[in-house]
Order: structure tokens, then sequence, then C-alpha cells
């Protein structure tokens, strides 16, 4: 059986945000799985991923942009970062539920986001993007799903960051869901967590290449990031696989 497959961006209009500021047209790339007359399942991606949740057949070997499906290259872990869960027979059945996956406002994946061109002043937004909180995320998401048709979920399911999306969902609009699914998550981070994420921050800042975050068209600030993500990958392993990774010997 073919899983009925879309790929599209969406532009949602003026957009303002939690925390202040506004981007006059806002919008959100998507992927759709499955018949649009089933039930409908929101998946939420995580920090670095993509709308790209499961592959499809015409997926292989998309290393480039095609024209006619807007957004990035699908490369590296932003493409089909779920697939174990999300796709024909899977947990998430997309032979059983419309499956929608959007890229939150913020990424790099085709929403709008800082690589975004500015109408203003025709440069991207960089670090006058607005900063996004997961309640905006939820928000763009509801506006896309009702321009799509879509007024009520079976569930929303997410895993890390997109597990805090899911929780988001069901606190913010609980007659519109009827179930989440929070994998690995937690409402909100500890101060720990939070202290860790300032490091990340300012390793990447500290890299020569990161220009202020006016960085684009130039070289990248990868060695900052990749030390940003090794902070990162220490708050998401559990004790036990720490002491499996980096605990003592016994000669």
């Amino acid at each position: 059986m073919t899983v009925r497959f879309e790929r599209d961006s969406l532009d949602l209009g003026a957009f303002t945000f939690e925390r202040g500021g506004r981007v006059p047209r806002l919008t959100v790339t998507y992927e759709a799985y499955g018949d649009p007359a089933d039930e409908t399942v929101l998946v939420c991606h995580a920090l670095t991923g993509s709308a790209n949740v499961t592959s499809v057949p015409d997926d292989a070997n998309e290393d480039d942009p095609d024209p006619d499906r807007p957004g990035l290259p699908l490369g590296g872990q932003a493409r089909a970062w779920w697939e174990s869960v999300v796709g024909p027979g899977r947990a998430v059945d997309t032979e059983e539920y419309h499956v929608v996956c959007a890229n939150v406002p913020g990424s790099c994946y085709g929403s709008t986001g800082p690589l975004s061109t500015d109408p203003v002043t025709g440069e991207p937004y960089g670090p006058e993007f607005p900063a996004v909180t997961v309640g905006d995320w939820t928000r763009a998401q509801r506006r896309l799903l009702e321009t799509l048709g879509v007024e009520r979920l079976h569930a929303v399911v997410g895993g890390s960051l997109g597990g805090m999306n899911a929780v988001e969902w069901a606190k913010r609009y609980p007659d519109r869901v009827d179930r989440v699914a929070p994998v690995a998550t937690a409402a909100r981070l500890d101060p720990q967590a939070l202290a860790l994420d300032a490091v990340a921050a300012r390793a990447i800042a500290s890299d020569p290449n990161w220009q202020g975050g006016r960085y684009y068209g130039g070289a990248h600030p990868d060695d900052g990031l990749a030390i940003a993500r090794m902070i990162g990958h220490l708050m998401y392993l559990s004790k036990p696989s720490m002491r499996r990774r980096f605990g003592r010997r016994v000669a």
C-alpha cells in the first residue's frame, strides 16, 4: 500500500511571539503522511529535527533542495529522524492515521527563522529574530492545522524538546487533543540544565566565526557548535548511561 505524502510550506500571516517581537509573515514547512480523512496525529520534533519525520520513496538520495518542495536539504540527523516509530505498521501508523509534522518557527529546515530574510532590511534576521518559546511553536502548529482543516487531534507525540511541545498542547488546548505521548522529556528544565544551556550558548558565541550571530554567507561557528552539542549530550544521558561511557575502569 502506498502511503499518501505531502510536503509544503504555508504562509500563516503575521505572528507575534510571546516574549516580544513580530514577523509580518510566518512560513511553516510541514510534512503530512496518510489519508487526511483519518484521525490526525501531530508529531513534534526535538531541537535538531525537521518536518521529515520518516522517509518516503522519493526521498532517496535527495541531498539538494527541490524547488517544488520548499525547505533546506534534509541531511544528517534531520532526515527521517523517527523512522523507527513513524511509518506503515509502526507505532505511529501512517496507514491508520493522518500524521503531520511541522518544522517549528526559529528552526532552519524551511520555517521562518534567523536564516530567513527580514523584509525590512533585505538581510537574514540573524540575532534580531525574536526569541521563541514552546508556546510559540504550539500556537504556530495550531494555526497550521486549522489552515489544513484539522480541528481536533487524536494524539500529539514528541520526544525530548518535542515532548515538551506535546505537553504544552495538553496544557494550552486540552479541548483539541484526545491524548499526548511525551517521550524522554519533562515539563520544564531544572536550574542545572538551564546553567548547562548557558555554557553551551557561550561556547557557540565564543567561536570566532560566530560574528555576533551574523555569519550567514561565511564560515559557520562549527567548532563552538560541536562543543555545545557535547555539553547537550551530557544532559541527555541517564546516570547508568553516564557510568557506561565515563565510569572508572577497574584495572
